[in-house]
């Protein structure tokens, strides 16, 4: 009966820009536009997944915290941890945190709005 989750949704403070942001860098596509302002958008990844850009009515990105409340995180797939890295980091991306252990390699950093996100590869998909 349930399939998948069909999007995460971000509240921007300029929703705009941060469309832009993720179009520009990881070849989202947009899928829906408002058409008001400040407008909403519904941006496709290549693989599919979708995230919701919407316009925030207050409040602040809090700092990072593992196991604070609320959602933490996006986790981007790679399938070339490396290549990934490299193409961010040449984009302006600052790295805070790295993880590599034999499951997995992650690279956390943060959107223009303040949200967390990282890189996520593993040698094989989890069943």
């Amino acid at each position: 009966m349930f399939s998948g989750i069909e999007h995460t949704a971000i509240a921007a403070r300029d929703s705009q820009a941060l469309a832009d942001w993720y179009l520009g860098l990881f070849g989202f596509r947009i899928v829906y536009s408002s058409g008001t302002n400040p407008p909403v958008y519904m941006l496709k990844a290549p693989d599919g997944t979708m995230l919701e850009i919407l316009p925030a009515e207050g409040g602040q990105v809090s700092e990072y915290k593992t196991k604070q409340a609320g959602i933490r995180h996006l986790a981007f797939t790679v399938t070339d941890f490396a290549a990934a890295y490299h193409y961010l980091e040449k984009r302006g991306i600052v790295f805070f945190e790295i993880r590599e252990a034999a499951t997995m390699k992650l690279a956390f950093f943060r959107d223009p709005e303040g949200n967390i996100l990282h890189l996520m590869w593993r040698p094989q998909v989890l069943n």
